[in-house]
């Protein structure tokens, strides 16, 4: 009885070892899985601790690489923003996927509403990667947002002294409202220029540029806008 006892206890013994001793690679295909079935959180879950048994093995630089910019993606995937943040700044000293880790780490950032690293991070992946669409496009609609309060600003004034009649019964205050809107615009103006910059096919960028040449009565640059704007839109 005390022999199989004995036997009974090792076989569990192997048999528990057997569970605890899954190579990394098997975490991989776990997490690749995972990703097939859009289960970020558990494909993150996955992919961490393939890289922390590629660490053990000290083989995390030569290896696993991919593994940890997977990691980075899905955790942003699901939200995750802390070990997101972790495993893509990890990506990206080891130059993985390029631009792609700059990028999610901005998205990252900017859904944690850290407005001052989402913007750091986007200088940082262009001066690196100054031609990424990605990142430019990411960054042209930042310089949109920038420039929007002054621009809604502008517009607001000078719909209003349109619709105050102000124009017939009083003409100098009229134009003293004009001047006002123009001062918003001409405050915009140097920040949607760079979104137009990142991106010059960014759409928003281009109807509010269109709107504030015209506003400024720069007839020349409003129809070169126009011009690019139509392009885009046929």
């Amino acid at each position: 009885m005390k022999h199989l006892l004995s036997i009974a206890l090792v076989a569990m013994a192997l048999s528990l070892n057997a569970q605890t001793t899954e190579a990394p690679e098997d975490y991989v295909n776990k997490g690749n899985a995972s990703v097939q079935l859009k289960d970020y959180k558990g494909a993150f879950e996955n992919y961490q601790k393939a890289f922390d048994l590629y660490e053990k093995q000290g083989k995390a630089k030569e290896i696993a690489p991919e593994t940890i910019y997977n990691a980075g993606y899905c955790a942003h995937k699901a939200n995750l923003h802390d070990e997101a943040i972790t495993y893509l700044k990890k990506a990206i000293e080891l130059n993985v996927k390029e631009a792609r880790p700059y990028q999610n780490l901005a998205e990252t950032y900017k859904a944690k509403k850290d407005n001052e690293m989402y913007e750091k991070t986007l200088e940082e992946g262009l001066a690196k990667y100054p031609d990424d669409k990605a990142l430019n496009k990411l960054m042209s609609n930042l310089y949109v947002q920038k420039g929007n309060a002054f621009y809604k600003e502008g517009t607001k004034i000078k719909a209003d002294a349109n619709k105050s009649g102000l124009s017939q019964s009083d003409p100098d205050a009229y134009n003293a409202e004009l001047e006002k809107s123009k001062a918003e615009f001409e405050k915009a103006l140097p920040l949607i220029e760079k979104a137009y910059k990142y991106d010059s096919k960014n759409k928003n960028a281009l109807k509010m540029l269109s709107n504030i040449y015209t506003a400024l009565e720069r007839e020349d640059d409003a129809a070169k806008i126009k011009a690019e704007l139509d392009a885009i839109q046929k």
